[in-house]
């Protein structure tokens, strides 16, 4: 039963960040156990560590896809805004003192080229999820595996909120990441930082939404 509450967590979890449930969305136990063609138990226990997550809500008769209002997001943002500078810092870290591989660096401008192609393409939610695959790279590139962890929650909530409204979203600005990539290529942590911090300083006053 253990293995069947984790493939629903899982599914359940792909849905609420792939925008299959909006916001506000009202799901009983018995429709997701349709949806997913689950019994009752493993369901039950998925939805409980979503609730955890904060990407649902209890409301008695079920549940509710969470939404984040301007605080939470403020703080949210602040939030990630802060890890980002800190894996940026950790990863120029890494490459100063040799610990990363040239696989791992081509991986994090392979991630960059991609949300660039994905910003050109009529496309706005793979963009969305291009830009997150970079972001989520750049993370595991820290070696830090709760700051992984924590920024990977984080981006959960705010692909709720983002892939909802995707359709009244302006273009992402994708070369911001260039300089990211630049400075930790060039393992210089002070820069990567700076430059990590700064991009989601202007994605927050762009877009009023979160980071980009």
């Amino acid at each position: 039963m253990h293995n069947q509450a984790e493939i629903a967590y899982r599914r359940l979890r792909e849905r609420l960040l792939d925008g299959h449930y909006a916001p506000g969305d009202r799901l009983t136990e018995l429709g997701i156990c349709d949806d997913l063609g689950m019994s009752r138990t493993p369901v039950r226990e998925a939805l409980r560590r979503l609730q955890s997550d904060g990407l649902v809500s209890s409301t008695g008769r079920g549940v509710v896809v969470s939404s984040l209002s301007p605080q939470e997001m403020l703080h949210a943002t602040q939030l990630h805004g802060a890890l980002d500078a800190l894996a940026a810092k950790l990863a120029a870290t890494a490459q100063r003192d040799g610990q990363l591989s040239p696989m791992q660096l081509s991986g994090l401008k392979e991630a960059s080229r991609r949300v660039e192609e994905q910003a050109e393409s009529s496309d706005p939610a793979g963009a969305w999820r291009a830009n997150l695959d970079f972001h989520m790279t750049l993370a595991r590139l820290s070696g830090n595996p709760l700051l992984v962890d924590t920024l990977d929650r984080i981006w959960a909530r705010f692909a709720i909120v983002s892939l909802s409204n995707i359709n009244r979203r302006r273009d992402l600005t994708p070369r911001q990441h260039d300089a990211i990539v630049s400075a930790i290529v060039d393992g210089d942590p002070e820069r990567a930082e700076a430059a990590a911090a700064e991009h989601v300083r202007e994605a927050a006053a762009m877009y009023g939404e979160g980071p980009r």
